[in-house]
């Protein structure tokens, strides 16, 4: 800021200031005489004042200011999102295809069931035992993901329901067996 600019600044301020202090005193302004002339000089000297602001911001640049590029927000993945997307490529009853994701699959709930059964309290040749028998659960989806001998417990009229449903078997017995070890892993957490 110019030194021009300083005392314009600090000649209003004391202006103001000397205004406020007559509004709340008007002796002090028993010396002073409000003539017109003096009224029509001080608003000349503040169109002036507002004159000179209104040129300076027109020679100004006109650059916009160089702001800071705000924040995104980053992409953060769902927890199961990776799960969801193998789940969804599995092949519907093509044996040829999407050998590799139910394998994947498999090899992931294998897994993950043979820790929530080892963590419940089996050791982990019972655990496995328990998979390959189909023991481990109620639910006979689930239990024929990892016993194939298990899939014949699942009641009639449910597989007559199935047969006709748009869900590939093997998404189906995926899921509930998923849905199932979250079970068992919550009711070990909670005790």
């Amino acid at each position: 800021m110019s030194r021009a600019r300083w005392l314009a600044v600090a000649g209003g301020v004391a202006l103001v200031c000397w205004g406020l202090a007559v509004a709340v005193a008007p002796a002090l302004a028993d010396g002073v005489e409000t003539t017109p002339a003096l009224l029509t000089a001080v608003g000349l000297i503040a169109l002036a004042g507002g004159g000179v602001a209104v040129h300076a911001r027109f020679r100004a640049d006109g650059d916009d200011p160089d702001l800071p590029t705000p924040e995104t927000k980053r992409a953060t993945p769902t927890p199961g999102a990776g799960f969801d997307e193998q789940l969804a490529a599995l092949a519907s009853g093509d044996r040829m295809r999407g050998a590799r994701e139910r394998r994947a699959v498999r090899d992931r709930l294998d897994e993950l069931a043979v820790a929530v059964l080892v963590r419940k309290g089996d050791g982990e040749s019972d655990a496995r035992e328990a998979l390959a028998a189909g023991t481990w659960t109620d639910d006979p989806y689930a239990a024929a993901f990892f016993a194939e001998a298990r899939a014949s417990d699942v009641p009639l009229e449910e597989r007559l329901r199935t047969a006709f449903s748009a869900e590939p078997n093997g998404r189906r017995r995926a899921r509930h067996a998923a849905d199932a070890l979250a079970d068992i892993a919550t009711r070990e957490r909670e005790r």
